[in-house]
Order: C-alpha cells, then sequence, then structure tokens
C-alpha cells in the first residue's frame, strides 16, 4: 500500500468534501503527487470530483469525496442461534440483512449449509457499480483461523472440527475467520485508539458468556483457537447445573441468558431469544429484583474480578443485553470498582459497548475492507 494514496483516501473519507489544494496542504504533500493518486482513485471508483458552486470569477474548485458503495462486505456473526449476515459498505451502512435459525441439536452439516446459504445469498444484493469484496466469520467457541476450523460451539454441542474449507470453495470471494469476541474487542480497540497502548478487556455476558483480551493492542490467542472462555469456568465447587459444554457448573448455567431464559420469561412474560430483541425488554431499572438475576449478576461479578486480577486490563469493556441496561451496568461498575485493591481503582475505566454487538455487526467487515483496501491503495508504476 502505498502510504501517501493511503493517508489522502483516509483523510478524504475523514473530511467533508476537500479540494486537491486543500488536501496538498493539510498532509504537506506535492500537488503533483496528490493528483496523480487522486486520479488512480477516480479511476478505481473509490472516490467522485465535482464542481463546487461557481465563484463570480475564476473556475471552480472540485470537490472529493467517497464512494461508501465501491466496496461491500459480508459480515456473518451468531446471535442466540441464530446466524446473521449483513451486507456493508464503507460506511458501515446495512445494505441488506438476512438470517438463518439452527437448531440446537444440528451438527456440521446444516450449520454448513446455513452458512453458505447466507453467503450465496447476499452477493444477489449488491448494488450495481460495487465490488464485493469478501466477507468475515465471526463465530463464537472454539476457533481456529489458522487450520480454518470451527471446533466447537456448547450452544451447538453436535459442532465438531467443521472444517471451514468446504465454505470458501462454495463461493467465487475470499472468506475470513475470527472469534465472536475478539472481533468485538478488536472493533473497540479501533474505535477509541487511547485503549491500544494499555491491556483490555472484554466480558460479554449474553445467550453465552465469554471474554477476550488484548496486551497493548495486540488480541491474545492460543494455538487451540479459543482463549477467554470464563463462561465455562467452574468458579462455584457447590454448583452441579449441567452446562451446555457438557461439564457442570460453569458459569454459564447460573448466568447466561441460554440458562436463564426459561425463568425470565416465568417472571416477565414472553421474551425473546435473540439479544439485540432482548436487550430493550431488560432496559427496566427494576430488573434485578428477579432472584435469578440478582445471583447471576453476583457470579458474573465474580467472574469479572477473577479476569482482572489474571490480566490487570486498563480498560474493561462490557457488552450484552444485560449491561446494555444503564442500571445494570452502573450497578456492576460501581461493585466491580469496589472490590477492587486500592490503590488499582483510579487505574481502570469500565465502558459499556453499544448495542447490537457492533463488531460483529458492523466491523465484523473491516479486516476485509483493509485487505481490498491494500492493494487498491497500491500506487501505479
Amino acid at each position: 500500500m502505498d502510504q501517501e494514496k493511503a493517508l489522502l483516501f483516509r483523510e478524504i473519507c475523514r473530511r467533508r468534501a476537500p479540494t486537491r489544494r486543500l488536501l496538498a496542504r493539510r498532509l504537506s504533500l506535492r500537488p503533483s503527487s496528490v493528483s496523480a493518486a487522486i486520479q488512480e482513485l477516480l479511476d478505481d471508483g473509490l472516490v467522485t470530483e465535482r464542481a463546487a458552486a461557481r465563484r463570480r470569477s475564476g473556475r471552480p474548485d472540485l470537490l472529493i469525496a467517497p464512494r461508501p458503495n465501491r466496496l461491500v462486505a459480508i459480515s456473518l456473526y451468531v446471535d442466540s442461534r441464530e446466524l446473521k449476515a449483513v451486507l456493508l459498505n464503507l460506511d458501515e451502512e446495512v445494505l441488506h440483512e438476512e438470517a438463518r435459525v439452527v437448531s440446537p441439536r444440528a451438527a456440521n452439516g446444516e450449520l454448513t449449509d446455513a452458512v453458505v446459504d447466507l453467503l450465496q445469498s447476499l452477493p444477489r444484493h449488491v448494488p450495481r457499480g460495487s465490488r464485493l469484496a469478501g466477507a468475515s466469520l465471526s463465530l463464537v467457541g472454539t476457533v481456529n483461523p489458522r487450520t480454518r476450523t470451527w471446533v466447537n460451539a456448547a450452544r451447538w454441542p453436535r459442532l465438531s472440527n467443521l472444517d471451514l474449507r468446504a465454505v470458501q470453495r462454495a463461493v467465487s470471494y475470499p472468506v475470513l475467520l475470527r472469534r465472536t469476541n475478539d472481533a468485538e474487542l478488536q472493533y473497540q480497540l479501533e474505535s477509541l485508539p487511547e485503549t491500544r497502548d494499555g491491556n483490555a478487556l472484554l466480558l460479554h455476558w449474553g445467550f453465552g458468556i465469554g471474554s477476550a483480551v488484548s496486551l497493548r493492542g495486540e488480541l491474545l490467542t492460543s494455538q487451540l483457537g479459543r482463549s477467554g472462555e470464563i463462561g465455562h469456568a467452574r468458579l462455584d465447587p457447590s454448583r452441579h447445573k449441567p452446562c451446555l459444554c457438557g461439564s457442570r457448573g460453569c458459569l454459564e448455567t447460573v448466568a447466561a441468558l441460554w440458562a436463564l431464559l426459561p425463568t425470565l420469561r416465568r417472571r416477565l412474560g414472553r421474551l425473546p431469544g435473540d439479544e439485540r430483541d432482548l436487550a430493550p425488554r431488560l432496559g427496566d431499572p427494576g430488573v434485578l429484583a428477579v432472584p435469578e438475576l440478582r445471583e447471576a449478576f453476583s457470579a458474573v461479578r465474580d467472574a469479572l474480578l477473577v479476569l482482572y486480577k489474571v490480566f490487570y486490563p486498563d480498560t474493561v469493556f462490557l457488552s450484552g443485553p444485560f449491561t446494555e441496561n444503564p442500571a445494570v451496568f452502573d450497578r456492576l461498575s460501581q461493585e466491580f470498582h469496589r472490590a477492587l485493591p486500592a490503590y488499582a481503582r483510579a487505574a481502570v475505566t469500565v465502558r459499556s459497548v453499544p448495542a447490537g454487538m457492533p463488531g460483529c455487526r458492523l466491523g465484523g467487515a473491516n479486516p476485509v475492507f483493509r485487505r481490498a483496501l491494500c492493494s487498491a491503495l497500491r500506487r501505479r508504476p
């Protein structure tokens, strides 16, 4: 990727309709270099140039703007037991969206079919003049991008070592793979550059419970494709409830949405299992009056403290339908801070992740766009 061309394109995307002269002055570049790079961007369809309102004398300025629909990408992610996919442009605008419900008894074949069905359906909605750059899969459970294997996922116990190379063979565009929580944390780090210098922790409390960690901006991973599986840790030896993972007494058995939904539906009425749709229904400030939710809250708080004492993050991100409730988020943040050693309290910032899994839904396509732009932003000889 050419540095000057990339800087110009980023500045065009950030600023409202700049001119060539303004870009050269702002970036301290030679006008001839700016003109050559802009022409290549125009030829590739990544930007447009139009005349500004005519002045009384002289030639009108030419205003440059990005064409966000020139490149589009698919972001596929998991929400409860649904596979969801969105078609996005460079502005993170959703152009089309579809979902497939997958049975809890689904095995490799059914999951493969659902993924392929979505990846073959969404390209039909690519706008004319747009180029599909690829797809990103943000998946739950154990995900090994190196071997392109979806190893397992507690919510689909029959899933085992699903070879996602079959998915790649079914489509004509590149498909990238990563874990859901890694995608979410990466998106927050990109959105808040000041958090990259220290350590960061993301805890997702939703249908399942999991975490991701970054150390000075680098995501912590393992050779197994799994890390941060706090939801399947047994924090209280006295618990014996069966878990989706096949073990007993895991944190998820008392605090995950899959375990709580039957009780919540009895106490609060008809509730959806979809995290995005459920969040507004859990928005009542008094929701923690439900005894089972109070128990879940205490278990999640204790798990968060364990994660803190292992990784000592400077920033903690909380995501999921429970912490989207301001009252739940505030109480969890306060109790977490109170339980920290006195020397650490002022050093930790707790942030709430916006609703709707934005790192998987909207930011999931970012690696695809980066790869495509690295090629498009090379200077031609």
